[in-house]
């Protein structure tokens, strides 16, 4: 049992912090108000001046599980989202092999299950290998729940893939994020020449 006393409370309920004591039981809140009474056997943590919020959510995360795992892994990295306060993540798909089938994409949140104390989802790549040329197996990896496409740091080569790619996402209802970039033009230029 542990009761967190004077601490500010953020709450999805109001837009203002407001100062209160947490009680919590077995890992779970059992009463949230102020000036809670003692509970026999409770350690009890002076929260003055500190911030209590729920866990966070990160939907942006290189865990690069599989292919560089010398980066990072998905133990390395769900531990330090947990020390960060976050309670759940979603994979950016650049590892190698990219995450742009149900294969892959099965694979990682198989491993994830045994390696990562919190929730980790993946998004899928919009096109395959990121390469930007060919869509990636979408309909496949919307069948294992990701609500995500994106090629992640890459930029779609082929115009004619980028438009084919947000149709999909749109009708299957999934977040598209594009990475925006002409490379032809990002290149050493600066960004006002001249």
């Amino acid at each position: 049992m542990l009761l967190l006393q004077n601490a500010r409370i953020a709450s999805e309920n109001s837009p203002v912090l407001r100062e209160g004591d947490v009680l919590i039981v077995e890992g779970i809140i059992q009463n949230i108000g102020k000036s809670l009474a003692i509970p026999e056997g409770a350690r009890v943590i002076d929260a003055r001046g500190r911030v209590l919020m729920p866990g966070m959510f990160d939907a942006h995360v290189h865990f690069r599980a599989p292919g560089f795992e010398n980066k990072e892994t998905i133990t390395t990295g769900s531990e330090a989202a947990i020390n960060g306060g976050v309670t759940g993540v979603v994979m950016m798909p650049n590892t190698r092999p990219a995450l742009d089938s149900a294969t892959a994409i099965a694979t990682v949140l198989e491993n994830a299950k045994h390696r990562s104390r919190i929730p980790v989802y993946t998004s899928g790549c919009v096109t395959k290998n990121r390469e930007g040329k060919e869509l990636a197996e979408i309909e496949g990896m919307r069948g294992l729940g990701v609500k995500m496409l994106t090629d992640d740091g890459d930029t779609t080569n082929d115009p004619a893939v980028l438009p084919r790619a947000m149709q999909y996402a749109t009708e299957f209802g999934m977040f598209f994020a594009s990475h925006c970039e002409v490379p032809e033009l990002a290149g050493p230029r600066a960004l006002n020449e001249g």
